[in-house]
């Protein structure tokens, strides 16, 4: 039996107009239920991880990518021991703060400061911004805005 390998991809939303992060509170039946984090999924089979993650910010919170996005910049990957999970987080800059259409996947949304997020975090948000430490990153291209 073939083992399967799981790839997501994720992005932590910059709007240029504010230099605010718009997070995701995931939905009381997913896995990590009221936890903030990244809006992304899963990687389909006919897909790269960049197709994945435009098309899950399509379904997920209606992001008009032509003309909403201005720079999509690699932020993270994560890649579980196993080898059986994979994920790529990116920092997607917009031209400003929008309403998103949330979908089913989502319990809510915030559009924050990067020095006051909220409680719980998802774990694998947690772990990028804190842990490796990538949130500088994404402070260093909200100050260069």
């Amino acid at each position: 039996m073939k083992e399967s390998r799981i790839r997501a991809a994720g992005g932590c939303i910059v709007a240029k107009d504010t230099h605010r992060i718009l997070l995701q509170q995931r939905a009381v039946d997913a896995s990590f239920p009221r936890n903030w984090g990244f809006f992304g999924g899963k990687v389909e089979p006919f897909e790269n991880v960049a197709q994945a993650l435009l098309r899950e910010l399509r379904e997920e919170i209606s992001l008009n990518i032509e003309e909403d996005i201005i720079k999509i910049y690699p932020l993270d990957q994560y890649h579980a021991r196993n080898g059986a999970f994979s994920y790529y987080s990116f920092v997607i800059l917009v031209k400003k703060e929008f309403i998103p259409k949330l979908n089913h996947e989502s319990g809510g949304y915030a559009w924050v400061d990067t020095n006051y997020v909220p409680k719980p975090l998802h774990p694998g948000t947690r772990r990028t911004l804190f842990r490796k430490k990538k949130l500088k990153i994404v402070k260093d291209i909200i100050s260069s805005l």
